[in-house]
């Protein structure tokens, strides 16, 4: 199972089935929990045949995939470890098979977002890199690296072949491939978009941390390992840290005002992710449609920033030539030519 399976289920938060009066439950209990509960039922209902697509899609595709490598197992324990893996590449495992207890699995709910998937994603680039050291592995750690190899690869001839697609040169393409930069993230229309997946991430995390290992002794938000650990935080906690610092994890005002605390730790917190991209994160109904559309498929997507503006703007008037080769008086002439910009530059 998953999380978003676990919600959908009796008793879950998104459940249709659940009571929001249950019987011979106490009145204060009742008028605290009312409205979540009205809110999740409503999100359950809205949000059903989707769950039920999402359920399907992952189980023919933990079929199909163990249909493919039956063969490569010989015994009991092989397709065992076959099972294991087609639920790692799916971002899925059973924690309880795996022996961690009751206790442990609900403070992983409370602390972590989507504790399954992220136990099951590290599973899978553990299984990467098992048997290295010794010159031999399990089945389970060969489909891993067969696996992962040939999954970034596709990734990669993917997003190059779209690149030029979209009317992309090559050197833009090649800034795409660097994990210290806007790893395989294209700006569309005025909006950044890319892949997702928990495995772009974490390459990321490993990249930036080896160019400025420095920063991992740093106690704020320039530290990559702190990022990656904010950016999973559980609701709860992760609401928690945001009104302690008054920011949430890009660096916007949470506590301002009262609107803007609502805003950002009650209703955005019962939002899908690509439905608060839509009504939240501004632009041009193009760009909603498109970052919201992204976001449901799994993607990412998110308004270009104002470095972003200033680069696109930059190399636009720069008419062919790369601006940072300029001279300061060419730059300084390039900036009062051009009022878009000028204001540009003053927003960044």
């Amino acid at each position: 199972g998953n999380e978003f399976t676990e919600a959908m289920q009796r008793g879950g938060f998104l459940s249709r089935n659940i009571k929001i009066i249950p019987e011979g439950e106490k009145a204060v209990k009742t008028a605290l929990l009312s409205t979540p509960r009205l809110m999740g039922k409503a999100a359950g209902t809205v949000l059903q045949p989707f769950q039920e697509f999402f359920e399907s899609a992952l189980d023919v595709a933990g079929i199909e995939m163990a249909k493919a490598l039956e063969h490569i197992a010989t015994n009991p324990q092989e397709m065992a470890e076959i099972d294991q893996f087609v639920n790692e590449f799916r971002g899925m495992t059973s924690t309880a098979k795996l022996g961690v207890s009751p206790n442990w699995r609900a403070a992983e709910t409370a602390s972590l977002l989507a504790p399954r998937y992220n136990r099951a994603i590290a599973a899978l680039l553990f299984d990467v890199f098992k048997g290295m050291n010794i010159g031999h592995a399990g089945v389970r750690a060969r489909l891993a690296r067969n696996g992962m190899a040939r999954g970034v690869a596709a990734v990669v001839a993917m997003w190059v072949a779209l690149g030029f697609a979209l009317g992309k040169d090559w050197d833009e393409i090649k800034e795409t491939l660097d994990p210290t930069g806007n790893f395989l993230t294209y700006n569309i229309f005025g909006t950044n978009v890319g892949p997702g997946t928990k495995v772009r991430s974490v390459i990321k995390l490993f990249a930036e941390s080896a160019e400025n290992p420095e920063d991992l002794l740093k106690l704020s938000m320039e530290n990559p390992a702190l990022r990656f650990v904010r950016g999973n935080l559980a609701p709860v906690l992760g609401s928690s840290v945001d009104i302690l610092t008054g920011k949430n994890y890009i660096g916007e005002p949470v506590r301002d005002s009262l609107g803007t605390f609502v805003r950002e730790e009650v209703v955005k917190q019962f939002l899908p992710i690509w439905v608060e991209n839509v009504i939240y994160e501004g632009g041009t109904i193009g760009q909603r449609l498109l970052r919201g559309a992204a976001e449901f498929f799994g993607g990412r997507a998110y308004p270009e920033t104002s470095w972003d503006v200033v680069k696109r703007l930059r190399d636009k008037y720069a008419e062919g030539k790369d601006y940072s080769d300029l001279t300061g008086a060419e730059k300084k002439a390039l900036t009062n030519k051009h009022p878009d910009l000028k204001q540009a530059e003053e927003a960044m």
